[in-house]
């Protein structure tokens, strides 16, 4: 069948070119000359009568490469020899399009005394004030506004104004100009509903809903001087988004300390929390460890500030230390989904920096007054962070501690307060128990000798003997295989550690020291 139609759609293309007649050639002769810049040659032609409007197969004249090179004496020549200044080419590229790309008052002013409309839109509803706004050349944005361009107009994709887009790029003279004619600066973009986060596979996919303001937008992009703007323009500091970042969140959670210094200082407050519990303390803390990833990650450190300067500066303004997590942080990129789990409901920023092992950061906070005891809801402090309890081959957080980071970390924390022989709620582990599992030798050592109970067993009668010796699992993709600790597993036998008592726990696939899952399978 498919055959027969594919031959019938080529007899009738066949017979419709038979029936137009031979193809007339384009006169392409002045679309040449202006795209080439030598402007002596398509003034000559103009001067010759050609077709200003003849067009290239895709719909593009002589003027739109006129105002692509930004050529005004030649855009000016053209229309007055009748080029249509409202052409669009197949792909919804017209002349005023063009000239807000380059920024040029002159010419999108020779466009609109040429009858373009300073409202007309795009394919996907944008107008020229976008454009020009998105540019930042104040020049060309009065120019529109002075020819009657609505200053709030949506475009159809996201529902995002002209101000959003001159905030996003940090434009903020653009920005001036349109605050000056009435924008609103706390305008919101389109709320998308989505019709579910999670499919058949049981992991959520944190679809980003929308709604960000200029100064949200600003704030994410790491915009200093859009931000300054703004909230001299009275835009609300603390508003949030559908998820309930609010702009020092977005900045902090995409590395822009800078941003973020300057929200403190403009009274943004500093123990909003996000759906998930997330509070500005948490996600700079996060940003001071950054998780591994496959793109680009947050920097830790920004043009002025870095994020350590940054948790001080919200300690000083009284950011709760003790805040937890209500769920666990959408991950951020496709690498670490499925990743840090253990970083779940109830964990602290203490917590979060006890996975990574930061001792800076853990002594800060504890100096503030954070729990050294405080525990997810599944039961791991941070101690037991700090040694890996919980933790799988495919968390982002902690890759880069060292054994000496570990220890460092515990001994602040059990100083504290903290007990070394606490043991999480699902399993049962200890910090031993994690030690033991990922081969941390001198961390063992240590944990021994700070009291840690040497044979204690988990929920499966397995002591850390038994995790050093790959009987607990804890690797693969399904977490069943075991991976051996020879050298470990040496030292725990010298100190006196022995082998537990299975309760009849499957016995997990063994691997070689060190060896890994194919991340294809």
């Amino acid at each position: 069948m498919r055959a027969i139609a594919i031959a019938i759609s080529l007899t009738l293309a066949v017979a419709a070119a038979e029936a137009a007649g031979p193809a007339v050639p384009r006169d392409t002769r002045l679309i040449d000359a202006v795209k080439a810049g030598n402007s002596t040659a398509a003034a000559a032609l103009i001067q010759k009568k050609v077709d200003v409007n003849a067009a290239e197969a895709d719909g593009t004249t002589a003027l739109h490469w006129a105002i692509r090179n930004d050529d005004a004496s030649l855009v000016d020549r053209l229309i007055r020899a009748g080029a249509n200044a409202k052409a669009q080419n197949r792909y919804g590229v017209t002349p005023i399009a063009l000239a807000c790309e380059n920024g040029s008052a002159p010419i999108v002013d020779r466009l609109l005394k040429a009858g373009v409309s300073a409202n007309a839109t795009g394919p996907l509803g944008e107008t020229a004030l976008h454009l020009c706004a998105r540019t930042g050349k104040p020049e060309a944005v009065r120019a529109l506004l002075a020819n009657g361009a609505t200053v709030d107009p949506i475009e159809n994709w996201r529902g995002q104004t002209p101000l959003m887009w001159a905030a996003a790029e940090g434009h903020g003279d653009a920005m001036k100009v349109l605050i000056e004619a009435g924008a609103d600066v706390n305008a919101r973009s389109s709320i998308i509903v989505w019709e579910r986060q999670r499919t058949e596979e049981p992991r959520d996919k944190w679809l980003p809903p929308g709604g960000l303001t200029p100064l949200l937008f600003s704030a994410r992009e790491g915009k200093v001087t859009s931000v300054r703007v703004l909230l001299d323009a009275g835009a609300d500091v603390n508003i949030v988004d559908p998820d309930r970042h609010t702009s020092l969140i977005l900045a902090l959670s995409s590395g822009h300390f800078d941003v973020a210094g300057l929200l403190i200082e403009r009274g943004a407050d500093v123990n909003m929390e996000d759906k998930v519990g997330q509070t500005a303390l948490y996600a700079a803390v996060d940003g001071h460890t950054v998780p591994a990833s496959n793109r680009p990650a947050p920097r830790e450190t920004d043009d002025t500030l870095t994020s350590l300067d940054v948790i001080r500066m919200l300690l000083a303004k009284g950011a709760r230390v003790d805040a937890a997590l209500r769920a666990q942080l959408p991950y951020r990129t496709k690498l670490d989904r499925g990743g840090d789990g253990v970083l779940g409901a109830g964990t602290t920023p203490l917590i979060r920096a006890g996975k990574a092992a930061d001792v800076q950061v853990i002594t800060l906070l504890l100096e503030k007054g954070a729990s050294a005891k405080a525990a997810t809801r599944n039961g791991v402090t941070a101690v037991m962070m700090a040694a890996n309890v919980n933790t799988r081959e495919e968390d982002m957080t902690g890759r880069g501690k060292t054994e000496k980071d570990i220890i460092e970390s515990i001994k602040a924390l059990v100083a504290a307060g903290a007990s070394v022989n606490g043991a999480e709620t699902t399993q049962g582990r200890t910090a031993l128990h994690g030690a033991a599992l990922w081969g941390l030798t001198d961390v063992v050592k240590f944990l021994h000798a700070s009291g840690a109970e040497l044979n204690a067993a988990d929920r499966r009668g397995l002591t850390p003997l038994d995790h050093a010796l790959g009987r607990a699992g804890g690797f693969g993709f399904d977490g069943r295989s075991g991976v051996e600790r020879p050298e470990t597993a040496k030292v725990i036998r010298e100190l006196g550690g022995t082998e537990g008592k299975p309760t009849g726990a499957d016995a997990p696939e063994r691997r070689p020291n060190g060896a890994q899952d194919d991340p294809d399978n």
